[in-house]
């Protein structure tokens, strides 16, 4: 089985992001019509995905370069948010 942190994802092409002023976002499924929040790390984790495909590790590393924070509570955090989009279909395997 390989490296969960090595395989590379992919953000659905269906799902539009919309930023507000405090760093947060909207997502919009435009095939499920449904919304989703995302906190400012959010955000700069789903902006990583659009701009082409990452492994866990590259999210963590893109995180880390933007906030100080313990790597492990980094990599838990991602962890959780990357379970969360693809559960909803919002991140797919690419």
């Amino acid at each position: 089985m390989s490296d969960p942190h090595e395989s590379a994802l992919r953000a659905d092409s269906r799902v539009l992001l919309t930023e507000l002023k405090d760093g947060t976002g909207l997502l919009l499924h435009l095939g499920t019509k449904l919304y989703f929040t995302l906190n400012e790390t959010g955000v700069l984790v789903w902006k990583t995905l659009v701009a082409g495909p990452a492994t866990r590790h590259r999210l963590v590393d893109v995180i880390a370069e933007r906030y100080e924070a313990p790597r492990e509570t980094i990599d838990a955090d991602v962890a959780a948010i990357v379970e969360e989009l693809i559960g909803d279909q919002l991140v797919r395997p690419d």
